[in-house]
């Protein structure tokens, strides 16, 4: 056997049983480490804010971080964040970065409630301005944590279908009719825990009111929630789902990890519907929010950020295998 063939053919073996969540080669849309607060230089716009830290970085690398500062009751943190960062559209999206919640002295105790804080968002290219509202959108969709769980949701208010809003299954998902799909018309039919609904935002006593809905993915393994004072590695990736014949079909795909552990995995999601069935990704945003104002101060940081297409085997974690031996 040809050596160069034996070794590719080995490694093949070996990485298969590591699968992705594409295929082909990844293409990097940005990466970030946090090594200075000079962000406009480095596409981010619509904020100048940022606190760098030189005194805590993550082991991915580098050697600062930005930290996220709350005071108590602060809905935002102090300093700001760098905010939003365009990228080429895609279909799916994948998200790395390393995060530290909480110290020592002070443990972390995110919003307090059940919802927030929201930390990442992404955002598509159906979105009208590109330095809008965050509230009621055409699709948001967030990487996030509620206290140390790790939690996906997406919300697109400005979709729902006002004369047929229901929170009974399966409503209008999957039909070829005008509909949100992050629960105001229709919860998605996910294991548990899911939580979908929907409430009106504004408007509510008279004019034409407008609504906001959501839907929740939360790790079901204690085993995998995050842990104060601690860095972990988080990675998320999303997919659209696909529209066959003019009907959204129930195969968008979200996955979470921490520490190249699974925690959350979904296959058959819909993120969009037939009247939007070229909407792709094309916007990031950073911008830790706590709605109902931090109940203590508190800190979080992140580094080592990359936004791409898709998860590689390179980052599943998979050590490079040593001392191959290919008999000829």
């Amino acid at each position: 056997m040809n050596r160069a063939l034996g070794i590719s053919l080995l490694l093949a073996a070996i990485l298969a049983g590591f699968p992705t969540t594409g295929s082909g080669a990844q293409t990097i849309f940005f990466a970030e480490n946090f090594d200075n607060s000079n962000f406009a230089s480095r596409g981010w716009y619509d904020s100048n804010g940022g606190v760098i830290d030189t005194s805590v970085y993550s082991p991915g690398g580098g050697n600062s971080s930005i930290r996220f500062s709350f005071a108590q009751g602060a809905t935002g943190p102090t300093g700001g964040s760098p905010r939003r960062h365009l990228f080429t559209a895609s279909e799916s999206v994948y998200v790395s970065f390393w995060v530290k919640l909480g110290t020592a002295s002070v443990t972390w105790q995110g919003s307090g409630v059940s919802f927030h804080p929201h930390v990442i968002h992404l955002l598509t290219d159906a979105e009208p301005n590109p330095a809008g509202g965050l509230a009621v959108t055409q699709l948001t969709f967030y990487i996030e944590w509620n206290l140390f769980t790790p939690r996906l949701a997406m919300q697109d208010g400005q979709r729902i279908n006002l004369s047929q809003l229901t929170n009974s299954y399966p409503g209008l998902l999957g039909s070829t009719t005008t509909h949100a799909v992050a629960g105001g018309n229709g919860p998605q039919n996910q294991a548990t825990p899911t939580v979908a609904g929907y409430y009106c935002f504004s408007n509510c006593a008279s004019g034409t009111p407008i609504y906001t809905n959501g839907t929740d993915w939360d790790s079901a393994s204690a085993n995998a929630n995050l842990v104060n004072n601690t860095w972990h590695h988080v990675e998320a990736y999303v997919a659209m789902n696909s529209i066959s014949g003019g009907v959204p079909q129930a195969d968008g795909v979200i996955k979470y990890w921490v520490d190249g552990t699974l925690v959350i995995d979904r296959t058959n999601v819909y993120l969009r519907t037939a009247q939007y069935a070229n909407q792709k990704f094309n916007q990031f945003m950073i911008a830790p929010y706590i709605g109902n104002g931090s109940p203590i101060d508190q800190d979080m940081w992140i580094d080592n950020l990359i936004v791409a297409d898709q998860r590689t085997a390179s980052q599943t974690g998979v050590p490079a295998p040593t001392n191959l031996r290919v008999i000829p």
